[in-house]
Formats: C-alpha cells, structure tokens, sequence
C-alpha cells in the first residue's frame, strides 16, 4: 500500500489530482487503441449522419490528441499548485467540449449520445478546475 501511495499524486486536501491522474491515465489507454486497434472501433464515437468513414490517419490524429491531452492532465496532477499548468490543464477540457459541441452540432460527425460523456467528464473538469483554482493555486 506504500508503494501505492509513492507514486500518487498529493492530494493537497482535495481529490483533483487523482481526477486529472485517472483521465490522464485513460487518455492514455485510449491514444494505443487509437494506433493499435481498428478504425472503426477507435473512432466509435464519430458515427454522426456527416461523419467520414473510419481511417487509420483519423485515427492515428486523434491518438496523438489525446496522448498530448493526457501529457498535460498527468503533469497536472503532480503540480496541481502551479498556475501555468493548472490553467494548461483546465484548457484540455476547454478543448474537449468544444471538440465536442463543433462535432455535433456544426459538423454533425458526432451524434448528442455519443458525446455525453465526453460533455460530462470536460464540463465537470472544467467548472470543479474553475471553482477550485485559486484554493489550488494559493498552496
């Protein structure tokens, strides 16, 4: 359980650092089956009425998207208390939901169902980011 523990994040009294850490993490896992696995499976969520079929190049572009993303919210866990990355981690969700929102209601790739979780986890991310910035910040 030590062991555990070292390689967590500090929690700084709050449990943001494990919610940057766990989407961080899964980013992560969903960048390899990006590159490692079908299309069609990696692209899933691109099943809107204008979505373009699945390609290894879409694919790979979005991997890359959420490798980077999952870089910048991994850091964050561990410097939650720096202002520049914590601002930098908070404009990851930013990117997300308007990812999102363009993809279903401007380029209609995306279909509303298939982007409420993305909507979920960005916009709860992004307003706990906002409400908790200067608590974070000030330690």
């Amino acid at each position: 359980m030590d062991r555990l523990a070292s390689i967590l994040p500090p929690t700084r009294g709050g449990y943001l650092p494990y919610y940057l850490l766990y989407n961080g993490v899964a980013a992560v896992i969903h960048s390899v089956v990006c590159y490692i696995s079908n299309p069609t499976t990696a692209l899933r969520q691109f099943r809107g009425p204008s979505a373009p079929p699945p390609h290894p190049v879409l694919a790979h572009v979005y991997g890359v998207k959420n490798f980077y993303t999952s870089a910048i919210r991994i850091y964050a866990a561990y410097y939650v208390t720096n202002p520049q990355v914590y601002d930098l981690a908070a404009l990851t969700f930013v990117g997300v939901l308007f990812l999102y929102i363009t993809e279903v209601f401007k380029y209609k790739t995306v279909g509303l169902a298939e982007a409420g979780i993305p909507y979920v986890i960005a916009g709860s991310g992004l307003v706990w980011m906002v409400l908790q910035r200067d608590w974070y910040i000030s330690q």
